[in-house]
């Protein structure tokens, strides 16, 4: 055999055996494949899986996780590292609530795609994706980079340790915030264990006061229950003496007959004198023939106890802190908008804030004028109930008091509108003096030249009317849908919002005239032209809070701030405008211009939701904004230049954030739009 064929015979035989080679690698590959594949089809059983396991192609229950090194081990894999890392600290399944809620490996896998890796990142989403996400959604995306790539970037801009940095920051602040949390709880505990102690301190103060009464009240009782045996037993023992005497005498006018003349004369006479005493005996004592006891106990404590909801306030007060310094950097260097994406942004999120009112501490001052007495010559009580009025026995109270939001912000206004309301079967031209306005929106107007509450609608519509016995003179609210209204001389009007109608709730009926009126939460304040007095719901007078007796209209308009600690009222003789305490006490006097209204009028005068105090200036054509504590005039809202003229109504309406006015003699109320 030649050396050519000898050649040929060893190529035949090497690539026969480097075929059955291949086809045993093949087959090797397959049968590992398989195996892989049962493996990885097994994946979905798991919900933690082993990382060193998964690194070498096989699926593997996890059975312990690594904190320090962010990874999960099977009971295997766990020794290894256990070995090689015995500081570190291992959970075990029974620790599972404190693992990740997801493995760590799976992060790297596209939520969209779950057999892709996440490849890529694509700017102009701010979105990582994977190669189908890139194939399918992003191919249009003119700024797609890889992982890597941004990786590197992210390494040279050292945004990493500034991430790093800032999430260290976040975590301290918030274990702070945490802390600060559990030292709040521990101190509303001490707060709510103080607050019970003074409430069985009070309670016991009331109690003791009970005490104390009911002990006047008995031993008042034993007094005049001596007094009154102590008298009877002396009327018992003077007919005692008078049977006696008559007893005698009666004898020895018998035994007299057969004597002498003038002796029985004489016996006749002492018999008589005494027969004469003794009717008058009789007279007195038949008149107070029969004595008894009654007690007639004090309404007033009844009636006191029967208007409180509780021994006091619950208030809950929040401190504002600064706000925490923004720490997270921006790490993109492009701010695209977002294109169309298949995919939702999980990241929007609504952010809220928490508005906070700070209270702003009362200020005094001294003036001639001098607060009500506490005790009052008029009656306690003035309520007559109304044969069709409400059941109710009490009128509802209105909101809790809180602190103020920016009493002195002032208001702008810009555009401005009028409305007519005008109703059918109004005799007159309206004069819209009082306006207010419920909870639902609705504008509640008093027409004091027609008589009559109107309802308007949020469009400024008069959907319902009320017709008054008498001239209304000003109104305010109660609750969210009752009004109050002074009516005539001597009445006040309750007046309630139903099903878009007007129904009359109650009537008061009080022993002196009625011009303002103002509420705050279950406080009724209302002058008769010279004082200020301070009723309850009910129609009880608390006192007099306030009196200046230089003229009849010395107190006149008046209102009141959303949490009670000031009264504003007016004085239209000297065109002041008077700010009190919430126990009457002056604390300023501002003087307004033209703060007098037309004769018989009361000058419009409103304090906001916030405590903005807004006042007409009637001959001015101004509405005027005055600080809270009515020392300086802080603008001119509006002014004869935005169409307003004589003014007598001011109301501010959170609703709409408009100031609505009623002026003199106008079918027209202005709505001014705030800026």
């Amino acid at each position: 055999m030649t050396g050519y064929h000898l050649t040929w015979v060893r190529l035949v035989a090497i690539s026969r055996f480097k075929l059955a080679r291949k086809e045993v690698m093949n087959s090797y590959k397959m049968a590992s494949n398989l195996e892989s594949s049962i493996h990885r089809g097994s994946e979905s059983f798991f919900d933690f899986s082993c990382f060193p396991c998964q690194e070498n192609d096989r699926n593997t229950e996890a059975e312990f996780y690594c904190g320090d090194c962010s990874k999960f081990y099977c009971s295997k894999c766990v020794e290894y590292h256990n070995y090689l890392y015995k500081k570190h600290e291992i959970l075990d399944k029974t620790n599972i609530s404190q693992w990740p809620e997801t493995n760590v490996g799976e992060q790297e896998i596209c939520q969209e795609h779950k057999k892709e890796k996440l490849t890529g990142f694509c700017e102009d989403h701010s979105q990582l994706i994977c190669h189908a996400c890139h194939v399918h959604t992003h191919q249009l995306c003119s700024h797609v980079v890889l992982i890597a790539d941004k990786v590197k970037d992210l390494n040279q801009k050292r945004d990493l340790e500034q991430l790093s940095a800032t999430l260290n920051t976040q975590h301290q602040q918030l274990i702070k915030k945490k802390h600060d949390f559990e030292e709040n709880l521990q101190s509303l505990e001490k707060s709510y264990k103080k607050i019970l102690e003074e409430i069985n301190a009070l309670r016991k103060t009331i109690n003791d006061a009970l005490d104390q009464l009911e002990k006047n009240t008995k031993k008042a009782l034993d007094t005049l229950l001596v007094n009154v045996k102590t008298s009877i037993r002396n009327d018992i023992e003077n007919c005692n003496k008078s049977i006696k005497n008559i007893s005698c005498l009666q004898e020895n006018l018998l035994t007299s007959k057969d004597k002498k003349e003038a002796l029985s004369f004489i016996k006749y006479r002492k018999c008589l004198d005494q027969s004469l005493k003794v009717e008058a005996s009789l007279q007195d004592m038949t008149a107070n023939n029969e004595r008894t006891l009654t007690f007639n106990p004090d309404r007033t404590i009844q009636q006191t106890l029967s208007a409180l909801s509780g021994l006091g306030q619950i208030l809950s007060t929040v401190k504002q802190s600064q706000p925490t310094k923004r720490t997270t950097q921006n790490t993109n260097t492009r701010q695209n908008t977002p294109k169309a994406c298949s995919q939702s942004d999980p990241g929007n999120q609504t952010a809220s804030r928490l508005k906070v009112n700070t209270s702003i501490p009362e200020s005094s001052s001294s003036r001639h004028y001098s607060p009500g007495n506490q005790n009052s010559h008029l009656p306690k009580s003035g309520l007559v109930s109304d044969p069709v009025s409400s059941s109710s026995h009490q009128l509802v109270q209105g909101h809790q008091p809180g602190a103020l939001s920016k009493p002195d912000q002032i208001i702008k206004v810009k555009s401005s509108k009028k409305y007519s309301v005008k109703n059918e079967g109004d005799l007159d031209i309206c004069y819209i003096n009082g306006i207010c306005e419920t909870a639902s929106g609705e504008l509640v107007i008093t027409d004091q030249y027609n008589n009559k509450v109107k309802l308007l609608d949020q469009t400024y519509n008069v959907v319902a009317h009320y017709d008054l016995p008498s001239t209304p003179r000003s109104m305010c609210s109660i609750d969210t849908s009752l009004v109050a209204v002074t009516v005539g001389y001597k009445q006040v009007h309750a007046i309630r919002v139903t099903n878009d109608q007007l129904i009359k709730d109650r009537i008061l009926k009080l022993q002196h005239h009625c011009n303002g009126i103002a509420h705050e939460h279950g406080n009724l304040y209302i002058t008769d032209g010279t004082a200020l007095y301070h009723y309850t719901l009910d129609g009880r007078l608390v006192r007099e809070m306030y009196k200046d007796t230089s003229g009849y209209n010395a107190v006149t308009s008046c209102a009141v701030s959303p949490d009670g600690d000031r009264i504003y009222v007016t004085n239209n003789n000297s065109k002041e405008l008077v700010t009190l305490s919430r126990d009457g006490t002056v604390i300023s006097t501002l003087t307004v211009p033209d703060l007098s209204s037309l004769i018989g009028g009361l000058p419009g005068l409103h304090v906001t939701d916030s405590g903005q105090v807004l006042v007409c200036g009637y001959f001015t054509d101004t509405i005027i904004q005055v600080d809270r504590d009515g020392r300086q005039i802080l603008a001119e809202v509006v002014t004869k230049n935005n169409g307003v003229i004589l003014p007598v109504s001011v109301y501010y309406s959170k609703h709409t954030r408009s100031i609505i006015v009623g002026v003199y003699s106008n079918n027209d109320i202005i709505a001014f739009k705030e800026q």
